[in-house]
């Protein structure tokens, strides 16, 4: 059995062309990858529809989730050697330090 036929008003026959820059592009490719839907489909959403698109992917990857939860191990063991008076390891301060400002860097700058 065949799809069914569209209606006229719903067919999209009519093409627009406009021209962006390359990081333009890179941003729309972007977002359509975001969204899991065409670049077409993301400007008609954010041109015409009320309500913009639900994100199909999360905003930190698995990855960055993974290095959160281990930062977030190794600050929990410091807080409890520092409330059971032991001294916590400079040098494990500074290593959670570097990785915590390595993750929001590569957070912040990935998009």
């Amino acid at each position: 059995m065949s799809r069914p036929r569209k209606d006229r008003k719903d067919k999209k026959s009519i093409r627009f062309t406009f021209r962006m820059t390359e990081e333009e592009f890179r941003m729309l490719a972007v977002m359509a990858e975001y969204y899991n839907t065409s670049g077409g489909e993301v400007i008609r959403a954010c041109v015409f529809k009320p309500r913009t698109l639900k994100p199909v992917k999360p905003l930190v990857d698995r990855k960055a989730y993974g290095e959160l939860k281990r930062i977030g191990n190794n600050i929990n063991h410091i807080a409890r050697h520092l409330n059971s008076g032991m001294k916590a390891d400079a040098g494990e301060i500074k290593k959670i330090r570097e990785d915590l400002n390595r993750l929001i860097n590569q957070i912040l700058h990935d998009r």
